[in-house]
């Protein structure tokens, strides 16, 4: 779980980086509430993506069950899970980490495959 959360922080560092928080951030605040939740859930999908990368080149450094962890803590952190939790039906207008289905694939986009260049969630057309 530790390194999950560490991966995902160290991934916001990338955005952070590449000047992909700054850019999202001015969208949102020039956006209506349900569109600005909507760029952070690809924000945050991005994050899980990212997070693939490194759970893909940290060969060793995890064992057997850390990888089945870390898609648990994210299934807990999602948005469908979060308000079910609460007793609300999922509201996907107010979402900002996406659902548990959304997180999984896209740390599994690059955990399978590689091509961070598959990581651009601003671009894909799903979720």
């Amino acid at each position: 779980m530790a390194a999950y959360v560490i991966a995902h922080e160290v991934a916001h560092h990338v955005q952070n980086e590449l000047s992909i928080l700054p850019k999202v951030d001015q969208a949102r605040r020039a956006s209506s509430t349900t569109e600005a939740n909507a760029l952070t859930v690809r924000l945050e999908v991005m994050v899980d993506c990212l997070s693939g990368v490194w759970a893909r080149n940290v060969e060793g450094l995890h064992e057997r069950g850390d990888l089945e962890e870390a898609l648990n803590a994210e299934r807990m952190i999602s948005d469908d899970h979060l308000q079910r939790q609460a007793g609300r039906g999922p509201n996907p207008h107010i979402f900002t980490y996406g659902t548990s289905a959304q997180r999984a694939r896209w740390f599994d986009v690059v955990f399978d495959t590689g091509n961070i260049g598959r990581c651009d969630t601003f671009a894909a057309e799903r979720l």
